[in-house]
């Protein structure tokens, strides 16, 4: 009786930290529960937050299109410690490949190269062209997002400004159990800085503390970015105007 007891109190004070901080709310709940019950697939899990800026995601993005000022694909020529393009550099421990690789899993739906930071591993990609002095957003296609990738995001001069997790974006449960080709794990992941911070996004870095960060199909932006119309769209929008235009000379002859 005293164990239940003790579980429901436990379970209220939860309870009372999911309404005051819903960025943490569900890996503290968590990890109460899973301490008291012995066990729990985010026990030990910490979700880090992003400060400055904001992160917006839609599940079973896989395919949107994303009109920026830079993108880097990973589709040249180069490997994963020494690969640029479109005047970004890759530094550090990533990996450059294709398909299901030795524990890691291609980003849904991608059949192209892609970046993968496997466990205790880290990969820095940082705009090195003059003529890119800093960005107010980036977005990228993350694959199989784990609780232990983190993302981070750099200046221009790679400082690092903010970060956060994969469990912030998605909410991953079990890490063994993570079905890695669920599309609510494999989505686009934009990050727009705060304007007020005076700063500009001149890069990301990549870490995970486990197999693996994957994800490809980097764009930045001058400006936070925004849908482009599809070309059926267009038609119709065109198709549109064309019959409010008709519509308008057929009341000026009915006038005369």
């Amino acid at each position: 009786m005293a164990r239940i007891a003790k579980m429901i109190a436990v379970a209220g004070i939860a309870a009372g930290v999911l309404v005051s901080t819903p960025a943490n709310a569900t890996d503290l709940l968590g990890g109460l529960l899973g301490g008291l019950l012995g066990g729990g697939s985010n026990s030990g899990t910490t979700t880090t937050a992003p400060t400055k800026g904001t992160v917006t995601s839609v599940t079973g993005d896989q395919t949107a299109v994303r009109y920026g000022t830079a993108t880097v694909d990973f589709n040249g020529a180069g490997t994963g410690a020494n690969y640029t393009q479109n005047g970004f550099s890759l530094r550090g421990t990533g990996v450059l490949q294709t398909g299901n690789v030795n524990g890691t899993s291609a980003p849904l739906g991608d059949a192209t190269q892609y970046l993968s930071v496997n466990g205790g591993k880290t990969a820095t990609l940082l705009a090195t062209d003059s003529t890119k002095p800093g960005f107010e957003s980036v977005s990228l296609y993350w694959g199989s997002i784990d609780a232990f990738n983190l993302l981070s995001i750099l200046d221009t001069a790679g400082n690092v400004i903010d970060s956060f997790s994969g469990n912030f974006v998605a909410s991953p449960g079990s890490n063994s159990d993570l079905p890695y080709n669920d599309p609510k794990y494999n989505q686009y992941v934009t990050y727009t800085l705060n304007s007020l911070t005076g700063q500009k996004i001149g890069g990301l870095k990549f870490a995970s503390s486990t197999d693996a960060f994957e994800l490809d199909n980097v764009t930045f932006f001058n400006r936070a970015p925004t849908s482009v119309p599809e070309p059926a769209t267009l038609t119709l929008f065109g198709a549109g105007i064309g019959g409010l235009v008709a519509a308008s000379r057929r009341r000026r002859k009915k006038t005369a």
